[in-house]
């Protein structure tokens, strides 16, 4: 049995009988997880499992073959009850990718803004979510809903994968005046929205769309106005190391605590590729946003469209 995460193929092993494939595809799991699918090929990664009450890794091998090797106990994966091993994956899945230059941008959302893609990046609660759906009320693609893969090419990056389901703050109806048709709610009331299904957005990820422009988001509900701050040369270098690194490196938490995955030579040179061409080629087209939602969002779009990056 097999899956695949974006472009990794994950070959599944062990106790399978009663669904454990599954819990990989719920809306949960791809809220998190990018592009999953069928599992087609030679596998990037070997997952074996053995049931149990709790999730737990016991034991992890990299690079055999180019294949990494985890062997796990675990229930079937769900929302509130066991998330840790969709989150797990997620870092395999981040490891693996960067073995092959995809890179997994965590805290990450783009949208589609004439020919070029905005990548917001932003720590929790920055306004990711809100964006997006700000984006799909003004009938703009989203291509990533919280985490973003994105190609090395000649001419810059290009966003090639992402998750499609986005959770929004129901909030946005009343501050906005924004409604969106919505597929589920959390149990905290956010709204649910599945993009996965969308045939726009699956033409455009699969011959890529170039990133233009790139906004690290700090936005609330509560403020006024928007304003910009230009970021260059290092500091494009230095925040996009975490965002591109947190995920392989357990940065991003679960329980009961995150693998500590190996750098290999592979992973620092594509690593190194993607930073040195983000700032190449973003130094004069990557800010930092404070402000209002809408306000940053309508500015934001109106500079990729005006700059036609």
């Amino acid at each position: 049995m097999g899956l695949a995460i974006d472009s990794i193929g994950i070959e599944l092993r062990g106790e399978l009988e009663d669904g454990f494939e599954e819990g990989f595809r719920s809306l949960f799991a791809r809220r998190y997880l990018p592009s999953v699918g069928e599992g087609l090929g030679k596998p990037d990664i070997i997952l074996e499992r053995f049931k149990g009450e709790s999730f737990r890794i016991f034991s992890s091998s990299y690079d055999h073959g180019g294949i990494d090797h985890y062997r796990l106990e675990s229930p079937i994966p769900s929302a509130y009850g066991n998330e840790g091993p969709v989150f797990f994956l997620l870092q395999a899945a981040a490891r693996a990718g960067l073995k092959k230059g995809r890179i997994f941008v965590t805290d990450s959302v783009s949208v589609v803004a004439g020919d070029s893609a905005v990548l917001f990046v932003g720590y929790p609660h920055t306004g990711k979510s809100t964006v997006s759906a700000l984006a799909l009320s003004k009938g703009l693609p989203v291509l990533s809903t919280e985490n973003t893969v994105v190609e090395v090419r000649e001419k810059g990056l290009y966003v090639v994968g992402g998750t499609d389901v986005l959770v929004y703050d129901p909030r946005i109806e009343g501050v906005y005046d924004v409604k969106l048709d919505y597929d589920e709610t959390t149990r905290s009331g956010y709204r649910i929205k599945d993009l996965g299904a969308l045939d726009e957005r699956g033409k455009l990820l699969k011959k890529g769309v170039k990133i233009g422009m790139m906004v690290v988001l700090h936005s609330a509900f509560n403020c006024m106005e928007a304003s910009f701050s230009r970021v260059k040369g290092r500091k494009v270098r230095k925040t996009l190391w975490y965002f591109s690194t947190a995920l392989m490196k357990g940065l991003d938490y679960y329980e009961p605590y995150p693998l500590h995955m190996p750098m290999n030579d592979t992973i620092l040179k594509n690593l190194g590729a993607f930073l040195e061409r983000a700032s190449e080629n973003y130094s004069d087209r990557m800010f930092e946003a404070f402000g209002n939602h809408r306000a940053v969002f309508e500015r934001v779009i109106e500079m990729a469209l005006s700059e036609g990056v």
